[in-house]
């Protein structure tokens, strides 16, 4: 799975993986040799922690507030409660962001080319720097909710303020990873996600071949498999999604400084993973918060 790196121009900015227990989620991604950057909070009640590399990151998000879940923007979308709803359906992957610089443009562009969206929402928090001291983090979003499959939903993330999130201190992990280069989605019906990626992407980055479906993006590549192609591809460990809760995300691929690296972490945490015929690693979902994750060497 290798990809391209440009200016990350909706590149994969970093998937979500929701859980009900963030406490016992962060041990584990710690456990597979991530650093987990200071919890923040949202004011729509959710709350995360950041595993941040120097192009994206994997947030992992959780409900802090139940009372807040329904504050809304002036679409009526409550992110809040779309967090929520997908928790109940499945833990793991809720959704995906992807990297903007211009949210107003890109909303405009999807507009254009008839990209189903909820809007776009302005948001502020409170960042808390290495130091301990905090700044004000100002983010525009826009809301790519897939109706039909909410499961396969995106959002546009333009941070006004990147340097409070992309912090050097917070780049270095015992397991040598540095970018994550994939995320993996299980639908019946690949194709019936293609349109929608060709809206964002246009149709040159979209490709079927070998009956799945795949996306090149500025960072990362977006792929689509069938159950029967799922059980194959991620051989080894069980695919974390049940024939009721497609078309859903059951995987994260990341590159690592290396290998050696990451093995000596996951082995001294006792972590039990998959050597992959192509020379990778692949842990098992209950390991990540309902996610299978992947690593491979930088440039694989």
């Amino acid at each position: 799975m290798k990809t391209t790196k440009t200016d990350n121009h909706l590149g994969i900015d970093h998937p979500l993986v929701a859980v009900r227990d963030m406490d016992k989620a962060c041990e584990d991604f710690a456990r597979l040799g991530f650093f987990i950057n200071p919890r923040h909070h949202h004011p729509w009640g959710t709350d995360n922690h950041l595993l941040m590399f120097p192009e994206n990151f994997i947030e992992v998000i959780s409900i802090y507030d139940h009372s807040k879940l329904d504050l809304t923007n002036e679409k009526g979308f409550a992110f809040g409660r779309f967090i929520s709803n997908s928790i109940e359906r499945k833990e793991g992957i809720s959704l995906v962001a992807l990297h903007s610089k211009d949210a107003r443009a890109d909303h405009a562009l999807m507009e254009e080319r008839g990209v189903e969206n909820m809007g776009i929402v302005d948001f502020r928090r409170v960042a808390h720097r290495p130091d301990g001291s905090e700044e004000e983090a100002v983010v525009s979003l826009v809301m790519l909710i897939n109706s039909d499959a909410p499961s396969v939903s995106h959002f546009f993330c333009h941070q006004h303020k990147p340097h409070l999130v992309w912090v050097k201190d917070w780049m270095t992990h015992p397991n040598g990873a540095n970018g994550i280069t994939g995320v993996s989605y299980v639908a019946q019906e690949p194709t019936s996600l293609m349109a929608r990626f060709r809206g964002i992407y246009g149709d040159a980055a979209v490709n079927f071949e070998d009956g799945y479906l795949k996306v090149q993006t500025d960072r990362g590549i977006f792929e689509v498999l069938t159950p029967e192609q799922a059980a194959i591809r991620f051989r080894g460990v069980d695919v974390p999604v049940s024939d009721d809760q497609l078309p859903g995300g059951v995987a994260i691929r990341v590159s690592t400084t290396s290998l050696q690296q990451a093995m000596d972490h996951l082995d001294a945490g006792q972590v039990k993973y998959i050597r992959t015929d192509d020379g990778g690693l692949r842990i098992p979902a209950h390991y990540a918060g309902n996610t299978i994750i992947e690593i491979y060497p930088d440039g694989a």
